[in-house]
C-alpha cells in the first residue's frame, strides 16, 4: 500500500521531498530497487586500503596542477594590478582595474570550484547585480569577493601551492629514487661517504667507514620504501593545508548576507561590504595575513638580528620566531600573544643593549612585529588588550632607558618615543577599523532581520491563499457530502435500516472531516484561535476500526482489553499509523482483508496492520492517482521522533505490512 500524508497532522516542510530507502526496510519492489541497491552499495563502508587509495587520486588531483594554475594566475594579475595602478592617473587604470578583478575573481571561482570536487563544503560566491553600459563595467570594484581573490591568488597562493607541490614532488621522488637506487646509484662518482656511512657513523659516534655499494642500496631501498607508505599521508596533509587556505579565504563574502534574502530583496539591496569589513570579519584571512606577515618576519628578522646586531643565529632564531608566534596568537588568543610579544621584545632589547651601531632599545623588525600585533588586537579584540599591550611595550621601552645602549640617551628616548607613537597609531586605527566592522555587521544583520521578517510575511499570505483554496474546495465538498447524508432518510423515503445506518456513518466521517479541517485551516492561517479539541488517541482505535468497517471493508482487530497507560504522543502516532495503514489499505488494495493487531509487550507497543492481496490480484504496494506517495515518509517522522522503529513492505503473498514499535514510556 502506497501511504498518503495526513492532513490533519502537521508535517515539516521538507516532508514531501520524497521517500528515502532504509536498510532496516523490507526490499523495495519495483523500477528504483535498482537505484536503491546501487545507492546503498555506494555508501557502503569502504576498507581502509580503499579509502587511502581513493584520497591518494583525490589528493593528487587537488595538489597536482595547484602550482601551475598559480604559475599563470600570479603573473597575469600582477601585470594587470600593476599597469591599472600605473595608469589610473590617465583614467586608463580605471578601465583596466575592473577587468583584473574580474579575472581575479575567476582564478578565485576555480579554486573553489577545485575544493568543492575534492569535497570541501565550500558555498558558490553569489552573483552581483551590475547594471548597464559603465556601470556593469565599474560593479566590480565594489565587489568585496573579486578584491579578497585579487589578494589571495596573487599573494598567498602562490607560495602555499609552491610548498605543497614541492613537499610532495620531494617525498615522491624520494621515495621512487630510493627503491630505485640499486639500479641508478652505481653511476654515481665516489665521494667521502656515502649516506648510509654518515649515518651509522653518527649514530655510534665514530669515524665515516665506507661500508659498501650493498650497504648503502640497502638503506636507500628501505628509505624509499618508508617514503612511499607515508607518501599518501603526505600528499593528504598537503591538501588539508590547500583546503584550508581556500576556505580561509572564501569564507566571507560581500554577498553572503543577502544571499538569504528573497530575490526582490537582493536586487533592491545589494551587499554593500567592503573588502576591508569582508577580511575582518573573517578569521580565515586573519590567519592568512597573520602567517604570512609571520613567515616575511622570520625571514627578515633572523638574519637582521644576527648579522646587523651581532645576536648569536640561535638567539636570533628564537627571537625571530617568537615575534611570529605572537602575530598568529593575537588572532585568537590576545593574552597568550601580548604575554609572548612583550617577552620577545624584552628579549630582543636585552640581546642588543650593548651592541654599537644601531640605535637602541628597540630594532626595526621588533618595532614591525609592535606595529602589527597592536593593529591585529586593534582589529580584532577588545580595547582594553590594546591597551595593555601599548602600556606593556611603552613601559618595557621607559625602562631600557637605563639600561647600556648604543647611542646617547637623546636617541634611544627618540626610539622609545616613536616606537610608542606608531604602535599607538597602529592601534587607533584597529580600533577604528573594530567600530566600522562592528556598525557594518550590525546594518547587515538589520538587513538579515528584514528579509527573514519579509520572507515570513509572504510565507504567512502563501499560507493564507492555501488556507482559503482548502476551504473554498475541500471544505465545501466535504459539507456538500454531510448534508447530503443528513437528510437522505428525509429526501429519499423508505430506506432501510441498513442503508440509514450507512448514511448516519457517511455524516459523522464527514463531520469529523470537517472539524479536523477547522483546525488545520487555523494552523495554515496563523490563528492563535484554533479549537482545542482532544487528540484521539490509542482507545479510538476500535472505533477507527468500526468506521473502516462500515465503508464495506473485511478488518479483524486484535486489540488488549486491559487499559494501556501510554503518554499523550505515543497514543497519537500509535492511533495515527493504523488511520494513514487503514486509509491507504482501502485505497491502493480494495476488496482485500486487513488484520489489525495492538500489542503491548513489555516497555514497547507493537502495531502491525497487514492487508492481503487485492481484488483482481493488483500490487498491494502499487501508486495510486489518490495519494501523493508520502504516508510513509510522515509515519516515519512520528515514530522515529519518539524513538522507535518502523518497517513497511510487501509480504510473500503479495500483500503489505506496515509494522511499527513504539515505547510506551
Amino acid at each position: 500500500m502506497n501511504h498518503s500524508p495526513d492532513l490533519t497532522s502537521p508535517a515539516p516542510a521538507d516532508a514531501y521531498a520524497g521517500d528515502v530507502p532504509r536498510p532496516a526496510e523490507p526490499p523495495q519492489i519495483g523500477p528504483n530497487s535498482q537505484a536503491a541497491a546501487d545507492s546503498q552499495a555506494a555508501t557502503a563502508p569502504r576498507s581502509w586500503w580503499a579509502r587511502v587509495w581513493h584520497n591518494l587520486g583525490r589528493d593528487a588531483g587537488l595538489v597536482a596542477p595547484s602550482l601551475l594554475i598559480s604559475l599563470i594566475a600570479f603573473p597575469v594579475l600582477v601585470a594587470l594590478f600593476s599597469v591599472s595602478i600605473a595608469t589610473v592617473i590617465v583614467w586608463v587604470g580605471v578601465l583596466l582595474l575592473p577587468l583584473t578583478l574580474t579575472v581575479a575573481r575567476a582564478f578565485g571561482n576555480l579554486s573553489r570550484a577545485r575544493a568543492r570536487a575534492w569535497g570541501a563544503p565550500i558555498a558558490e560566491a553569489a552573483p552581483r547585480p551590475r547594471g548597464r553600459g559603465l556601470r556593469w563595467w565599474l560593479a566590480p570594484l565594489s565587489d568585496a569577493r573579486a578584491w579578497l581573490d585579487l589578494l589571495f591568488e596573487a599573494v598567498f597562493a602562490l607560495p602555499i601551492r609552491l610548498f605543497t607541490f614541492s613537499i610532495s614532488l620531494a617525498w615522491f621522488a624520494g621515495g621512487l629514487g630510493g627503491i630505485t637506487f640499486f639500479v641508478w646509484g652505481r653511476f654515481l662518482p665516489e665521494d667521502e661517504g656515502d649516506t648510509v656511512d654518515w649515518v651509522v657513523a653518527w649514530v655510534t659516534n665514530s669515524p665515516v667507514t665506507d661500508l659498501g655499494f650493498s650497504a648503502e642500496a640497502t638503506f636507500q631501498f628501505v628509505t624509499g620504501i618508508v617514503l612511499l607508505l607515508t607518501f599518501p599521508f603526505i600528499l593528504h596533509a598537503m591538501a588539508l593545508l590547500e583546503i584550508v587556505s581556500i576556505r580561509a579565504a572564501g569564507s566571507t563574502d560581500g554577498a553572503a548576507v543577502s544571499a538569504q534574502a528573497t530575490r526582490s530583496e537582493r536586487s533592491a539591496h545589494p551587499a554593500q561590504s567592503s573588502a576591508l569589513s569582508a577580511i575582518a570579519g573573517s578569521q580565515g584571512w586573519f590567519w592568512l595575513i597573520a602567517a604570512f606577515v609571520g613567515v616575511v618576519l622570520v625571514a627578515v628578522a633572523w638574519p637582521v638580528t644576527t648579522v646587523l646586531y651581532g645576536v648569536p643565529t640561535v638567539f636570533a632564531m628564537v627571537l625571530a620566531f617568537s615575534l611570529s608566534a605572537a602575530l598568529l596568537l593575537a588572532v585568537r588568543w590576545p593574552i597568550p600573544a601580548i604575554g609572548l610579544g612583550l617577552v620577545a621584545q624584552l628579549a630582543g632589547i636585552l640581546l642588543t643593549a650593548d651592541v654599537s651601531g644601531a640605535v637602541r632599545p628597540f630594532t626595526v623588525t621588533s618595532l614591525l612585529a609592535l606595529v602589527f600585533l597592536h593593529l591585529i588586537i586593534g582589529l580584532r579584540h577588545r580595547w582594553i588588550h590594546l591597551v595593555a599591550l601599548w602600556s606593556g611595550s611603552a613601559l618595557i621601552g621607559v625602562l631600557a632607558l637605563v639600561l647600556p645602549h648604543a647611542g646617547e640617551l637623546p636617541g634611544a628616548l627618540s626610539n622609545v618615543i616613536t616606537t610608542a607613537a606608531v604602535a599607538a597609531g597602529a592601534g587607533v586605527i584597529g580600533v577604528i577599523g573594530n567600530l566600522l566592522i562592528k556598525g557594518r555587521r550590525q546594518l547587515e544583520s538589520e538587513r538579515e532581520l528584514s528579509a527573514a521578517e519579509l520572507a515570513k510575511r509572504q510565507e504567512l499570505e502563501e499560507r493564507n491563499r492555501i488556507a482559503q483554496e482548502l476551504h473554498d474546495v475541500v471544505a465545501h465538498s466535504m459539507s456538500v457530502i454531510s448534508v447530503q447524508a443528513t437528510t437522505a432518510k428525509y429526501r429519499l423515503p423508505g430506506l432501510d435500516e441498513r442503508s440509514l445506518g450507512e448514511f448516519d456513518s457517511m455524516a459523522g466521517s464527514a463531520r469529523q472531516a470537517l472539524t479536523e479541517m477547522r483546525g488545520l485551516l487555523a494552523i495554515l492561517r496563523g490563528g492563535r484561535d484554533a479549537d482545542l479539541a482532544p487528540q484521539p488517541t490509542v482507545d479510538d482505535i476500535p472505533a477507527l476500526v468500526d468506521v473502516t468497517r462500515g465503508s464495506g471493508a473485511v478488518v479483524d482487530l486484535d486489540f488488549p482489553t486491559d487499559p494501556m497507560s501510554l503518554p499523550p504522543t505515543t497514543s497519537l502516532t500509535a492511533f495515527r499509523v493504523v488511520q494513514e495503514s487503514l486509509s491507504n489499505a482501502l485505497r491502493h488494495a480494495a476488496g482485500a482483508p486487513v488484520a489489525v493487531t495492538v500489542t503491548a509487550i513489555g516497555s514497547r507497543l507493537e502495531i502491525s496492520v497487514l492487508n492481503g492481496e487485492p481484488d483482481g490480484g493488483a500490487d498491494a504496494g502499487g501508486h495510486s492517482h489518490l495519494g501523493g506517495g508520502f504516508g510513509i515518509k510522515g509515519m516515519r517522522e512520528r515514530v522515529e521522533a519518539l524513538g522507535g522503529s518502523l518497517q513497511v513492505g510487501p509480504t510473500q503473498h503479495r500483500g503489505f505490512e506496515v509494522r511499527a514499535s513504539l515505547p510506551m514510556e
